[in-house]
């Protein structure tokens, strides 16, 4: 049977279905659905530009492939001026930072209410690892904007349960997020073929360290079937005896703890990477930059042409050292034209800006200057978009994990709120010193100003009517001070008429 490798990397890929094989697929916790093969063929671009230079080169076969009549040597020494810059990667973590640029806001469900002090505890340790919530969710908003969606699976510890609250904080039992990629996702099972049916079933690869010995590890692969209110975990036996159950229990959560999120979704757990273009388009400005290298590299060394000049073996060339040639004869160094290394460059660049023009690339070379503020806002128009549908995403989802960890200990789990101020207009001095023009005219109150401010990232986060009431304060206090005599004044005393 052929070996057909799975193209993401996560681990070797399985044999396609065969109706001679003795083992039933449907039996296997591992087999991947159809859906996932599919989207694969998607992530393996995503995956290069993720591995990087060292993915690049792993692959050379398929994205720099031999030359005809290319000895394996010459290829190989081509492979190694290949790097791939991180174009795709760096435009994910600019638009995470644009989406996340404010902390993430826990708020009372009730009107006028107080989040539990739990909640601003878990806030700080979101996954048991010191992860604050915003860090957590940059993370995860990166997966879905490389691989299409990601997911957040919630964990409680399997202990016995603690007879009350106190009792659970005392021993430090609580829920717990876990970062599941996209690649992790192996199936899923629905409950009826209608697009609203609920998933019944979803299985995760993952990949553990456990110790070996005194000093050593060893990586374990097991897959996790997570069920509406229990869950299993399987490992591979021995050879006969293929994937056993490893452990199992039972939740206290009638759904399956698993919130995923989307920036381009097709359908539950199927999804599209939004940045494949780029991707794309990354792989092939790495393969030109590697061609003008080699090039480079070789043009660097001219080479030595002479005419007449009929004698063998080697021929040294110094400055100490001449090359005797006929009267007819000739000398001279064979270079390439510059035009050509020219127009490589020229193509290099042109992707750079393909690159930077695509979707949310437009926060890679953003104009500062000389572009009013109507067609800054047009040229971001599919960004706010995009970076929109993510957040929005993204707050359900954290606000689904968030109620899910809410329902295992029995404390209403607080509103998430993610700022969705996209657009950056910073203020500069001349619109500052303009809206201060306007107020002290009386065009504009106090408050708008400090809201204008604010908002054009001149003033911190303060609170506005706050700031205000303390200013008219002092205003007051002021006034007190102007009324009171100076120094040397005479204080007239107005005694009142004893007829009055």
């Amino acid at each position: 049977m052929t070996h057909h490798p799975y193209p993401s990397g996560v681990f070797n890929g399985q044999e396609p279905l065969d109706p001679t094989l003795e083992r039933n697929p449907g039996n296997d916790p591992s087999w991947l659905a159809g859906p996932v093969l599919e989207m694969s063929q998607q992530w393996f671009p995503i995956d290069v530009c993720v591995g990087g230079t060292q993915a690049l080169r792993l692959h050379a076969d398929t994205y720099i492939p031999r030359e005809p009549e290319e000895d394996e040597e010459t290829w190989r020494r081509r492979i190694y001026h290949a790097t791939l810059s991180p174009f795709t990667t760096r435009i994910a973590e600019q638009a995470a930072g644009l989406l996340l640029r404010k902390p993430i806001q826990l708020v009372s469900k009730d009107e006028g209410g107080e989040v539990d002090p739990f909640w601003e505890d878990f806030a700080r340790n979101v996954d048991g690892y010191g992860t604050t919530i915003d860090d957590y969710a940059r993370r995860l908003v990166i997966s879905s904007l490389l691989y299409g969606h990601a997911a957040t699976m919630v964990d409680y510890p399997s202990t016995e349960p603690a007879p009350n609250l106190a009792a659970e904080r005392m021993l430090g039992l609580r829920p717990y997020f876990i970062h599941v990629d996209a690649k992790q996702i192996l199936g899923w099972r629905k409950d009826g073929d209608s697009p609203i049916a609920p998933i019944t079933m979803v299985r995760i690869n993952e990949v553990i360290s456990e110790p070996l010995g005194e000093f050593g590890d060893e990586l374990v692969r097991q897959v996790r079937v997570l069920e509406p209110g229990r869950w299993r975990v399987y490992r591979r036996g021995n050879d006969d005896e293929g994937w056993v159950i490893y452990q199992e229990g039972e939740s206290s959560l009638g759904i399956i703890p698993l919130a995923p999120t989307y920036s381009q979704k097709v359908s539950e757990f199927i999804s599209k990477p939004p940045l494949l273009p780029i991707a794309n388009l990354n792989i092939s400005h790495a393969q030109r930059v590697a061609d003008l290298c080699h090039s480079l590299h070789v043009a660097a060394l001219p080479i030595l042409m002479l005419k007449g000049f009929d004698e063998s073996g080697p021929i040294g060339l110094s400055a100490n050292s001449l090359i005797m040639l006929p009267p007819e004869g000739d000398g001279r160094y064979v270079e390439p034209a510059s035009s050509a290394f020219d127009a490589q460059q020229s193509f290099i660049t042109q992707l750079e800006s393909q690159m930077s023009n695509l979707g949310i690339s437009t926060l890679f070379s953003q104009k500062v200057a000389g572009e009013t503020a109507e067609s800054k806002r047009l040229s971001r128009t599919d960004s706010d978009s995009l970076i929109a549908i993510v957040s929005k995403n993204l707050q359900n989802s954290l606000q689904m994990a968030m109620d899910m960890a809410g329902a295992y200990i029995g404390i209403e789990a607080p509103e998430i709120m993610i700022d969705r101020d996209f657009d950056l207009q910073v203020l500069d001095s001349g619109q500052i010193q303009q809206y201060m023009q306007l107020w002290s005219n009386g065009a504009i109150t106090h408050q708008t100003l400090l809201e204008m401010l604010k908002k054009g990232e001149v003033l911190p986060e303060i609170d506005i009517e706050r700031e205000i009431e303390l200013t008219e304060q002092e205003r007051g206090g002021g006034m007190m001070v102007s009324m009171l005599p100076q120094q040397g004044e005479e204080v007239v005393e107005v005694e009142a008429d004893a007829d009055d």
